[in-house]
């Protein structure tokens, strides 16, 4: 049995009342996971109440409208979730073993940020909240003082609600074009004798480890902040971008990971692209680990992303029954013959009452239906927003659809 065994919950694209929250994590605490992930910042939104920055709860909070997948809603999005609710969650979830972790995304996916803080952008320019799915260039300026200084009292908010040992700061799919064009981010690097974009950032996200180990915190990146080579080894990398050499080379060693690769671990995407069997087959390792690398992995984690889930029962027909499978394999008890394992959840099926499942007879596919599968997502999901924005770099506007 692994020390860390995560559920990631992305309430920024969509939001999920305190209640359904709840009932999720009766199901983990059930299946005997010990972290909870709450993914509460991003380009689309800003969920945490901040008595201390008041524009992140109405600028930050609030999408004009959303054009995920192929609905275009033209209504304003914004939620909140207030200190004592969050309070609420992390009494609740710690009666039950589990520990909360937030995660503020940053320097990337920092959209709803710098749509409250435009100062904090390359060149202090207006940028809008995001309103649909994907990479965006709009990063955080990490050259200004400024920057480090609002991520820090933000810090310090967060953690005032949130006591556990684990703080997730991002660093994932961070674009480098603002900085290249950014006369104080290239004085910085001339500076730092830096060329590397990657290794750029890691100055700044080291800083950031650095503040939250002084106050006796231990943060998580993405994997995407191994690739600079400079990392802090106190990081501890959640590795979602698969076949990366660069992490395993990190992990060997000493630094310590969680896994979550994206094609086992990624809970919203269809059955016919990640099926039950395919993630009861997940193993707690990578190619490449030495024995003393495999001591560094802590666990794994199942993480879904809610841009294209937008209420409570297709959530839980996502994460039912694939949830139990990771359960299983963080517990290392995923051994058996997987026909045996399609009976056990027929019986966990029952103490699980009043969760929604998959169809049982879209549980488990084959190679056959994987490409299938993944024509279908993209016709469904990718909008032409998403495609457009990644053409030109353009944001997309509803007018034009």
């Amino acid at each position: 049995m692994k020390e860390y065994r995560g559920f990631m919950l992305d309430s920024v694209r969509h939001f999920q009342s305190t209640d359904e929250i709840k009932k999720l994590i009766d199901a983990i605490a059930l299946l005997g996971f010990n972290k909870f992930h709450w993914h509460l910042t991003d380009d689309q939104g800003w969920r945490f109440a901040s008595d201390r920055f008041p524009r992140l709860n109405t600028v930050a909070a609030v999408r004009p409208y959303s054009d995920f997948g192929k609905t275009l809603i033209r209504e304003p999005y914004g939620r909140l979730y207030s200190k004592d609710e969050m309070r609420d969650i992390v009494s609740y979830c710690s009666g039950k073993g589990i520990e909360v972790i937030p995660e503020i995304e940053m320097p990337g996916h920092t959209g709803a940020l710098l749509s409250a803080f435009p100062s904090l952008s390359c060149g202090g320019k207006k940028v809008r909240i995001k309103t649909h799915q994907g990479v965006f260039r709009d990063v955080l300026c990490i050259a200004r003082e400024e920057t480090f200084e609002t991520v820090t009292a933000l810090i310090d908010e967060f953690l005032e609600i949130f006591p556990g040992e684990f703080f997730h700061i991002g660093g994932d799919e961070t674009p480098p074009d603002h900085w290249k064009s950014c006369p104080d981010c290239q004085r910085k690097m001339r500076e730092l004798g830096l060329e590397d974009y990657s290794a750029y950032q890691n100055i700044f996200m080291n800083r950031v480890i650095d503040y939250l180990a002084g106050k006796g915190r231990r943060a998580i990146v993405w994997n995407d902040s191994v690739k600079g080579g400079n990392l802090d080894k106190r990081a501890i990398i959640q590795y979602w971008k698969e076949r990366d050499r660069a992490s395993v080379d990190f992990i060997n060693s000493g630094g310590r990971a969680i896994l979550s690769p994206f094609s086992y671990c990624y809970l919203d995407y269809d059955y016919s692209i990640t099926p039950l069997n395919r993630v009861y087959s997940l193993k707690p390792s990578l190619r490449g680990l030495t024995d003393e690398g495999k001591k560094n992995i802590l666990g794994l984690e199942a993480p879904i992303w809610t841009e294209y889930i937008d209420n409570d029962e297709k959530l839980e027909r996502l994460l039912f029954p694939r949830i139990i499978a990771v359960s299983k394999a963080a517990l290392g008890e995923n051994d058996g013959p997987y026909e045996e394992f399609l009976r056990e959840i027929k019986e966990m099926r029952g103490r699980l009452g009043g969760y929604v499942f998959e169809d049982e007879r879209r549980w488990t596919k084959t190679r056959l239906s994987y490409a299938a599968g993944w024509l279908r997502f993209v016709r469904d999901n990718y909008t032409a927003g998403y495609i457009r924005e990644q053409l030109f770099g353009k944001d997309y506007l509803p007018g034009n659809k």
